[in-house]
């Protein structure tokens, strides 16, 4: 048992050192070099008695060349190693740098929707005050009734006009950063986005199971979910045709696991999992936070995306 356990290198030595004591051995026990000798005298001519001498080179020159190409081949898995290193820690690097664009990039989003509630909001907001005092002037005004009349439509336009700014920024900064997931968490948020869906198509059904319990997965990770399930949704709306999508996000053993299936045309996974931009972007998203993006599919058969994220050491039960 103990040979087969060797490597195969150290079988091929153990095995050239046993036939080598087995050939002395045969060799002093039949006398072989005599008997060499006394069976080559007749053909002295050939200077066959010098053949031992000559193999005895040969072999000395064989072992020098495998020595030689021992060490080539030591050198080369050396660098081929430190090659293979280099490229853990550039990838590595290529992760951390993408994880931390991500998070730049939620921090900018942040800040620009604070910045429009902000500023553009409270300026919003105080042109529909002066327009609401305007169209509820008194009507003892000593303008006439037609000034009334036209001071009043122009208040109510603009009154009209700010409400649908006013939306259309609130849309803007939900876009940005969803208000949602900041004050309620990601169960409330993905909540709120199943509703604006079916809202907006009451004919996709869309079933959302969450089962995250108290505990607090992190800023980073909620927000990647939260995305991933925004650009998923988006996808098939714009191209699967589905009716049906199911939404599951739980806490695993180690991680949160987020699947999101629907029964539209499906595409060839195979093909198209590294393509597109939108896939290119979720993938991205999980694997800058440690974790796995999974896209099962065939055409006419739908669609599943899995994602796997862990949890931080002193995030885990």
């Amino acid at each position: 048992m103990a040979w087969f356990s060797l490597s195969p290198a150290r079988r091929d030595l153990a095995g050239l050192v046993v036939l080598t004591v087995v050939v002395y051995l045969s060799a002093s026990w039949f006398e072989a070099s005599e008997r060499l000798l006394i069976l080559s005298r007749p053909f002295e001519f050939a200077q066959l008695d010098e053949l031992p001498l000559t193999l005895l080179a040969l072999s000395l020159g064989l072992v020098w060349f495998s020595w030689r190409r021992w060490q080539e081949s030591r050198m080369e898995l050396r660098a081929r190693i430190a090659g293979e290193r280099a490229l853990a820690e550039s990838r590595e690097q290529l992760r951390l740098l993408t994880r931390q664009g991500v998070l730049q990039q939620e921090k900018e989003r942040h800040e620009l929707a604070q910045e429009l509630h902000d500023e553009l909001g409270q300026t919003l907001n105080a042109i529909k005050l002066d327009a609401v005092m305007i169209r509820n002037v008194n009507a003892e005004s000593a303008a006439s009734s037609r000034s009334r009349d036209a001071v009043y439509q122009a208040a109510q336009s603009v009154v009209t006009l700010t409400d649908h700014a006013y939306g259309a920024v609130r849309q803007i900064i939900g876009r940005l950063r969803p208000v949602a997931l900041d004050e309620l968490g990601l169960a409330v948020a993905l909540e709120h986005l199943k509703h604006i869906w079916q809202r907006r198509l009451p004919a996709l059904d869309i079933e959302l199971d969450v089962e995250l319990g108290e505990r607090d997965i992190g800023e980073a990770m909620a927000m990647a979910l939260y995305r991933i399930a925004q650009e998923t949704l988006n996808n098939i709306v714009r191209h699967a045709l589905a009716q049906r999508v199911r939404i599951r996000l739980e806490q695993v053993a180690d991680g949160i696991a987020l699947r999101i299936a629907d029964d539209g045309c499906g595409f060839d996974s195979a093909r198209r999992s590294g393509s597109g931009l939108g896939l290119l972007g979720m993938r991205e998203r999980a694997e800058a936070l440690g974790g796995c993006f999974l896209v099962h599919s065939a055409p006419g058969q739908g669609c599943e995306i899995e994602v796997f994220l862990p949890l931080a050491k002193g995030e885990k039960p």
